[in-house]
């Protein structure tokens, strides 16, 4: 029942966003709320849950000290994207009181983020920084209580062992190359864009590289909001002149060195697992464009991330952006 009240409600977001009149050619600033779930999969485990909400804000309306700080002084354009955003992390049997030490702990990750944008020659560079806490602090097993009441459904178990409190810093980075090559088939257009970045900090650290497919009509010009469970923002936060649509497919792959939601905390002892070093991500979307609004739905599959995971995960993203 509570499955079927997620999908109306979906529903109606798509409904009265079809409606949305052309509005003013020139884009428009958006704000963007984006959820994550592994319920849209099927099932309740691993990264079950991510919460983001982002800005953009004039760089002139911004105090003259953090128009001065790094990343915010390196962006060539006048916007910069503000965000705050939780996720949440549990081990498969949330049943449990005390969690299977071959699985990956519970976790939280609570974070306020700065994302820069500039585009030139053909490329497109983000830098990220984001500040935040893992562990109770985070409020992820309040967070998912409250989720887990308000749906009936029963509260994990083993909260009490997840990984103490530390400091999280992140720095992150990606060129990506849009519309390496384009035309149309079938009648609608298409374009494929490439991208390499990575993240350094105690949360995380890795290189990833990969490519993106899309296929539709009046493309804007962007690369697809992908999930906020790894890397930066890849656009979305900015309007379009006109009305447009696309499906796509992405593949990603990652070679990582350091996971805090795998390996445990960085200066304190806390449960752990081995963490597979290299992996990726399938992605397959949807989003529609409007020169005031944006929403998108992703569907992603996630290979193991530590040794002894039976199988891959999966997960789905909603995004709805509005101007204001």
């Amino acid at each position: 029942m509570a499955r079927h009240r997620r999908v109306r409600a979906a529903a109606a977001v798509f409904a009265a966003l079809a409606g949305t009149a052309m509005a003013d050619p020139t884009p428009a600033r958006l704000a963007s709320l984006t959820f994550e779930n592994d319920f849209f999969a099927g099932y309740d485990r691993h990264y079950t849950n991510g919460l983001q909400a982002a800005f953009l804000v004039d760089r002139s309306r911004m105090p003259r000290w953090l128009q001065a700080a790094p990343p915010i002084k390196w962006s060539a354009e006048p916007q910069v994207v503000f965000a705050a955003g939780q996720r949440i992390y549990t081990p498969a049997d949330t049943i449990a009181a005390i969690p299977d030490p071959a699985d990956r702990p519970y976790a939280g990750w609570a974070y306020v983020m700065a994302d820069v944008r500039t585009r030139s020659a053909g490329t497109i560079d983000h830098v990220t920084a984001s500040l935040g806490v893992v562990g109770p602090a985070s409020l992820a097993r309040q967070t998912q209580d409250f989720a887990h009441n308000i749906l009936g459904e029963q509260d994990s178990n083993g909260w009490s062992h997840q990984l103490h409190n530390e400091p999280a810093l992140l720095l992150g980075y990606e060129r990506a190359w849009p519309a390496v090559a384009s035309g149309r088939f079938g009648g609608e257009d298409y374009d494929v864009a490439l991208r390499v970045g990575g993240d350094i900090g105690n949360v995380m650290t890795y290189a990833d590289a990969g490519a993106v497919l899309r296929v539709g009509r009046n493309l804007p010009s962007d690369i697809p909001v992908t999930h906020i469970s790894l890397g930066p923002p890849r656009d979305g936060y900015r309007g379009t002149a006109q009305f447009g649509w696309y499906g796509w497919i992405g593949l990603d792959g990652r070679a990582v060195a350091h996971n805090i939601f795998i390996q445990g905390n960085t200066f304190r002892d806390s449960p752990g697992v081995t963490l597979e070093t290299f992996g990726g991500d399938l992605q397959v979307g949807v989003a529609l464009a409007w020169p005031t609004a944006r929403v998108g739905f992703t569907y992603v599959e996630r290979s193991r991330e530590f040794e002894g995971q039976p199988s891959p995960d999966r997960f789905g993203q909603l995004t709805l952006s509005l101007a204001y």
